[in-house]
């Protein structure tokens, strides 16, 4: 990659405190945990992963405490405020002993309210990358503020937070969700169906679904796209889709390739689940290597 994109996250920064059981899960009773405690929000986790990438990267969210500010600058983003005042806020996530997610917990009103329409800037030829943390209100003004002039990438954050762009379809490149974020945008209860109703909403939309570690759908310019991420014994779930998002834009706001940037990004995901962590260089030869492994079904959408 020759040129440094000029990346913007928008959404949520927090801690993240992650519960995993030591044994089987007994309801009612007390289960033995091992934690952990982070820096997370999809926003960020995008956001870190790109900067790891060495793209120019900025993260747009509500204020947080200085110890926060350092850490997020400390790992090369760009951090600026929408609003002055620190509300406190967290997500906890319980997983199995297999590093699954049994239960997620969020603490997010703040971002629904205290922001400073002012404090955000006018922007031009950046790749824009949403969580849904924000207000609806908020999003719906900053898409309608920025989708003419910039790339737009929404991650779905949540199903409880995706109605938030269902009016927002025709102003979107690109949009990543996971297989129940679909169903609920959609109100569909299959992965086709609810592609069809994307595609049909806005035809010149690139969309991936993401299903666990079954197979990932896609689309771009009337072709669908399937492949099924390589198996990883999963160490923490948590994030994956986050680092998709991340590695799928790294590459595809640098070549305009769907088939390549899939192949890359599911890698990722999973390497991700796995725990794997190195350098750069290292990063991208395992995903390089892995990615050739991955087999991916290109058809023609024909409604």
């Amino acid at each position: 990659m020759n040129k440094r994109n000029d990346f913007l996250c928008i959404g949520a920064v927090h801690p993240d405190y992650i519960l995993k059981l030591k044994n089987n899960y007994f309801k009612n009773r007390t289960n033995p945990v091992i934690h952990n405690v982070k820096l997370g929000g999809v926003a960020f986790n995008v956001a870190s992963k790109i900067a790891f990438l060495n793209e120019k990267i900025e993260l747009n969210s509500i204020n947080c405490n200085s110890r926060h500010k350092k850490e997020i600058k400390n790992q090369g983003i760009i951090f600026k405020e929408i609003n002055k005042t620190i509300h406190k806020r967290f997500y906890t996530s319980v997983l199995n002993k297999k590093g699954q997610l049994i239960l997620g917990l969020a603490n997010m009103d703040s971002y629904e309210k205290n922001i400073n329409l002012k404090l955000i800037k006018n922007r031009k030829n950046k790749k824009i990358i949403f969580d849904l943390n924000l207000s609806e209100k908020v999003i719906k003004y900053l898409i309608n503020k920025y989708y003419k002039n910039n790339y737009i990438c929404i991650c779905g954050t949540s199903a409880h937070k995706v109605y938030k762009i269902k009016s927002l379809l025709t102003k979107i490149d690109t949009l990543i969700l996971n297989k129940q974020e679909s169903f609920v945008l959609t109100n569909k209860n299959s992965i086709k169906s609810a592609l069809k109703y994307l595609i049909k909403k806005n035809n010149t939309l690139n969309i991936i679904i993401t299903n666990g570690k079954n197979s990932v759908y896609a689309y771009k310019n009337k072709k669908i796209y399937l492949c099924k991420p390589p198996n990883v014994i999963v160490n923490n779930e948590n994030s994956a889709g986050d680092v998709l998002s991340a590695v799928f834009n790294y590459y595809y706001c640098n070549t305009n390739k769907m088939y390549e940037s899939l192949r890359k990004s599911v890698v990722a995901g999973a390497l991700q689940a796995a725990g794997y962590l190195n350098n750069k260089k290292e990063y991208l030869k395992k995903i390089n290597h892995l990615s050739k492994k991955i087999n991916i079904k290109v058809s023609n959408y024909n409604g």
